[in-house]
């Protein structure tokens, strides 16, 4: 079995860490989207959840491509808070 160069061995690290970054960058990914998604969920089932989700936004998200994308999101759970709110006759 032929011995490593320095050069090889830096390159194989180098290919470890790529890949084990990449796994964690997908962790990350997937615990953010699931996070977000019961987020969403309690929002929807509870106005007072939606009017804290709501706030977070206006005081967090900053990028008008991050606002324009949530968008629909903020009109739902303004729609839900707005609901809540109205008078029942």
């Amino acid at each position: 079995m032929a011995t490593l160069t320095l050069e090889q061995k830096i390159a194989q690290t180098k290919d470890t860490l790529a890949r084990l970054t990449e796994q964690s960058r997908k962790l990350e990914n997937g615990q953010k989207i699931i996070t977000g998604g019961m987020a969403l969920s309690i929002a929807r089932k509870n106005p007072e959840r939606a009017k804290m989700l709501l706030d977070d936004y206006n005081n967090e998200v900053t990028k008008k491509s991050d606002l324009d994308r949530l968008q629909p999101v903020i009109d739902e759970l303004q729609a839900i808070v707005d609901k809540a709110n109205t008078p029942r006759n």
